[in-house]
């Protein structure tokens, strides 16, 4: 909720499974540990940064993408949907009994939103190029890692068409959850309407899903990804390309 980062991980080292638990924080980011070998791991790159599984990795690492659950059933109609008991809100309503930590202080959108006092106690040398609690969309590849600012994608009007790692690469912002994305495609130019990413080569991205132009399903190939706060991405990959001033 305060850095707004996740990433997908296999839990397995060597084939065999491991189990784990929060323990703490480092740099302002919640450091896993797990319970056999008590090796302390990041949780954005899967790596291991101190303890006797050093250099080994946790993979294959994938996105954690946010979506609705009109998205979900555009992916895959049969896609179960699991509710937890902590309270939810929609439709004016409130649902569930459980309480949970109470994030909305550091709601995504809310780029002034506070660092609690224990969250910056753990924070290292900081990269100052952007305020602490900036949003935007981390994108990184084996050669790059670069942050698109919210507000550098909403001046590109929501959907644009970059290169990295000398690839196209499509950044949007999802019109139905408004976070953005990023999807790696063969156009050159994108245009959002109507709800849709058109693109010109005559693909467009409707609810999350890339279609031809007859409204076929292609396969999506994505960067790695996290639509994250200015610190936890700039802190995990230090001297990180910031869009719009290269």
């Amino acid at each position: 909720m305060v850095c707004n980062s996740g990433t997908s991980l296999v839990p397995t080292v060597d084939g065999e499974m491991h189990h784990f638990k929060y323990v703490g924080l480092y740099d302002g980011l919640a450091v896993m540990q797990d319970g056999e070998s008590k090796t302390l791991w990041n949780h954005i790159t899967g790596e291991a940064d101190y303890g006797p599984l050093v250099g080994r990795t946790l993979g294959p690492l994938s996105n954690l993408l946010y979506l609705d659950v009109n998205q979900a059933l555009a992916i895959d109609p049969r896609m179960e949907i699991a509710i937890s008991d902590r309270t939810y809100f929609a439709g004016g309503k409130s649902f569930g009994s459980a309480q949970g930590f109470d994030g909305s202080r550091w709601a995504p959108g809310n780029s002034n939103a506070p660092l609690p006092a224990a969250f910056v106690q753990t924070l290292g040398t900081e990269d100052t190029r952007r305020r602490r609690m900036d949003m935007g969309l981390g994108v990184w590849t084996s050669t790059t890692s670069r942050y698109y600012p919210m507000e550098l994608v909403h001046r590109r009007g929501d959907a644009f068409v970059d290169q990295i790692g000398g690839r196209r690469v499509l950044i949007y912002i999802e019109p139905d959850t408004s976070v953005p994305a990023a999807l790696f495609v063969n156009a050159k130019r994108a245009s959002l309407r109507a709800g849709d990413v058109r693109l010109d080569d005559g693909t467009v991205v409707r609810k999350g899903v890339l279609r031809d132009r007859g409204g076929k399903a292609l396969k999506i190939d994505r960067p790695q990804q996290i639509f994250t706060r200015w610190y936890g991405f700039s802190l995990t990959f230090p001297g990180c390309e910031i869009a719009g001033t290269h």
